[in-house]
């Protein structure tokens, strides 16, 4: 009897230690440690990935977008752009001497001389220029208004001497006839080697008019007088040879 009661003593001790030990509570144990240690993992590897893709990509990505944006195309594109040559073309520049040989225009005095009423001077209309070829009665180009008589005195830049270019009639800033002015070109092909600009320099002496005929330059300081000050005119410098802004004196 003692044996048999021996005996279960010991089975029940062994069947507790089983339960204690290999049951429930490894069991709870293995599923609160692998579902936190997984779900942990995961937060963490979902973490870990989320924010290494997403922060470092992107911060990646922005960075490079932002350093290529800023070293490549604004900031190099435009610097080399505003520093670079001038390539401005002259709003007025000479390619030949065609205008020359066209007929004039009509002067534009036609109601001039004093007995008329209209402004005084040597004529009335162009039918009283007779002394040359070409003759035309036109107002004078600043100051006081009067009427002279214009005539041609050459046919084409041909005709002038050497150093000199045939300002055409009705050319900017010749209020005359086709005249002999100075000048170091007579048309565009003279400057720089062909592919530069022959234009009419203003004068800024007197009531203006024209100066002569000028190559522009890699030194220019301008090219047309919307690149100067209000008051000021881009027009040829001798005493630098090139393109300068100067300003224009009052004619009265």
């Amino acid at each position: 009897m003692r044996r048999e009661l021996g005996t279960m003593v010991v089975v029940a001790l062994a069947l507790t230690s089983v339960w204690a030990c290999g049951g429930q509570t490894l069991t709870v144990g293995g599923d609160a440690g692998g579902d936190s240690g997984g779900s942990s993992g995961g937060s963490g590897g979902s973490s870990g990935s989320s924010s290494g893709s997403s922060s470092g990509g992107s911060s990646g990505g922005s960075s490079g977008s932002s350093g290529g944006s800023s070293g490549g195309s604004s900031s190099g594109g435009s610097s080399g752009s505003s520093s670079g040559g001038n390539h401005e073309v002259p709003a007025n520049h000479r390619p030949n001497d065609d205008q020359c040989y066209q007929p004039a225009a009509p002067g534009n005095c036609e109601q001039g001389g004093s007995s008329s009423g209209g402004p005084p001077g040597m004529c009335a209309g162009d039918t009283q220029c007779t002394a040359g070829t070409n003759g035309r009665c036109v107002e004078s180009g600043g100051g006081v208004l009067y009427c002279s008589c214009t005539y041609d005195t050459c046919s084409g830049d041909t005709a002038c001497p050497m150093g000199q270019t045939c300002a055409c009639h009705g050319s900017t800033y010749n209020n005359a006839g086709n005249t002999c002015v100075p000048g170091n070109c007579r048309v565009d092909s003279d400057c720089e080697g062909g592919a530069g600009y022959c234009s009419p320099a203003f004068s800024t002496m007197g009531c203006g008019g024209l100066a002569g005929y000028y190559c522009h330059t890699p030194q220019d300081q301008c090219v047309n007088d919307s690149d100067c000050n209000s008051g000021y005119a881009c027009t040829y410098a001798a005493s630098s040879s090139r393109w300068t802004c100067q300003q224009q004196l009052l004619c009265g």
